[in-house]
Formats: structure tokens, sequence, C-alpha cells
């Protein structure tokens, strides 16, 4: 089975494997981040519970990264709620079995729940540690992104 992603953007479903193949389809609906608009995540990649950190400009010197949202296999919920103001975001996933949805764009995370300011920076502590993060391109004035996680 070919394991990538699938993000769902203004209503197009873009589908990338790890080969970068991307398929486009148009959904008769737009699809939203569950409860509105906001960025989300469906784990669609049984592999067990994934825990899913972003990371996003606070402003022109600053990036900002949260962690953790857990999903169970099939679970989707919204990780950033309201209507999304920048147009990059970047992610990084990580399930049970020890996969990992990464990039190269380096950012601290926290082994626990955590929200950190000049993560792009600084990543000192015991349980801090630097993850690579994988860029995702909303498009201009998207007010939601599903991201499903295969």
């Amino acid at each position: 089975m070919n394991k990538g992603l699938a993000l769902i953007v203004g209503g197009v479903a873009i589908s990338v494997g790890l080969l970068s193949h991307v398929a486009l389809t148009a959904p008769s609906e737009p699809a939203m981040a569950p409860g509105g608009s906001g960025l989300g995540f469906c784990n669609r990649s049984n592999r067990g519970r994934v825990a899913i950190a972003v990371a996003y400009p606070v402003d022109e010197k600053k990036w900002k990264t949260e962690g953790w949202l857990s999903l169970d296999e099939q679970e989707c919920s919204t990780i950033i709620h309201g209507e999304l103001k920048n147009r990059y975001y970047y992610f990084f996933a990580e399930s049970d079995d020890g996969y990992a949805w990464k990039g190269t764009h380096q950012f601290c995370v926290s082994d626990n729940s955590f929200t950190l300011i000049q993560a792009d920076r600084e990543c000192e502590g015991k349980e801090m540690r630097w993850a690579g993060f994988r860029e995702l391109d909303t498009g201009r004035r998207v007010p939601s992104l599903m991201l499903n996680l295969e």
C-alpha cells in the first residue's frame, strides 16, 4: 500500500504518496476542518494512534509550535481553530509503530503537550528535541484545511 498523505484545500483533494504522485479531484462540497474553519487532521494510516505537532509563524521573527494532537485510527480533529491566517503551515506526525510523517524544516518539540514560541531558534531542555516538519501550502485565503495522514 502506498503510504503518504492526502489533503483537502478549497474544495480540491490532493493526494501525495511517497513517490510524490499527486492526484487532484474536485469533491461536490468543500471540506472543512472538523467543527468549521481551521487546520485539521484525520488518521487514515492504519498504523495505530498518531501524534501530530504543527508549526506556523506568529510574526516575521517568531515561530510557534504546538503539540500533540493525538488521533486513533480513522479519527479526525482540529489542531488550529479559527480561520487560517497564514499561507504556510508545517506539521510533524509520529505513529505508535514508529512511522513518522516528516520533512526538512526543523522546529522544536517536547515529549509532552507543548506550545513553544521561537521554536525555530531555541530547543533546550530535558524533554525537548528538534524534529523535521513537512510544509503545507494552503494557497491564498483558504479558511480551512483538512489533512488525511495515510
